[in-house]
């Protein structure tokens, strides 16, 4: 599983966070507290997807892609979690 240390923003992924009612700034509190990384489903534009949970304790599934960096991931967008993502969350 890859190591995440922080995210890549850009008008597109900042657009289709926006779509599902989140920002930027709640993707990357994901990072802040404990989450799970997980393969994302085949035939996926993202390898993997990240279930966290942000400062609110909303929960939050993110999948991403890798950059130029190796702990430098660009999150494709993102969404508040369905029950079955919910359950993923870490303990």
């Amino acid at each position: 599983m890859p190591v995440v240390a922080s995210f890549l923003f850009d008008d597109e992924n900042e657009e289709k966070f926006a779509s599902h009612g989140l920002d930027s700034f709640q993707v990357l509190q994901v990072l802040s507290h404990r989450f799970t990384v997980i393969s994302n489903r085949k035939g996926r534009r993202g390898t993997f997807l990240i279930i966290g949970t942000d400062d609110s304790g909303q929960c939050i599934a993110i999948p991403i892609e890798q950059t130029y960096q190796s702990m430098l991931w660009r999150p494709i967008t993102a969404w508040y979690c369905k029950e079955s993502e919910r359950s993923r969350l870490p303990h």
